[in-house]
């Protein structure tokens, strides 16, 4: 009986394991990023300028891309952020002008 749980639970460690592996990070071919910038895995920029790629994912949100990194060996991650003409997509501007002070409201009294 315990020789049975035993191989159960090796089973089990195994399936679990088999499943953690995914994919190989060497074989990603999409771009991962968002509106602020991402990464380009070396299978996309193989045949492709990163540049390239690089703008065509930042102008889904009219910004233009920098490339900020890219892999010490030959086939390493390029690493962009997506900016405006102003500066970096993430920066918040500052409001043109200071809230007006009615719109400020003070704190009820207990």
């Amino acid at each position: 009986m315990r020789a049975m749980r035993n191989a159960a639970l090796l089973a089990l460690a195994a399936v679990l394991l088999a499943s953690c592996g995914g994919g190989s990070f060497t074989t990603r071919k999409d771009i991962e990023g968002n509106n602020t910038g991402g990464v380009i895995p070396p299978a996309a920029a193989k045949d492709k300028d990163p540049q390239q790629l690089a703008d065509a994912h930042c102008s889904k949100w009219g910004n233009r891309a920098r490339i900020t990194f890219r892999g010490a060996d030959a086939g390493g991650d390029v690493v962009f952020v997506c900016e405006t003409a102003t500066g970096p997509a993430m920066m918040a501007q500052p409001p043109a002008t200071p809230a007006p002070a009615a719109a400020m409201q003070t704190p009820a009294k207990r």
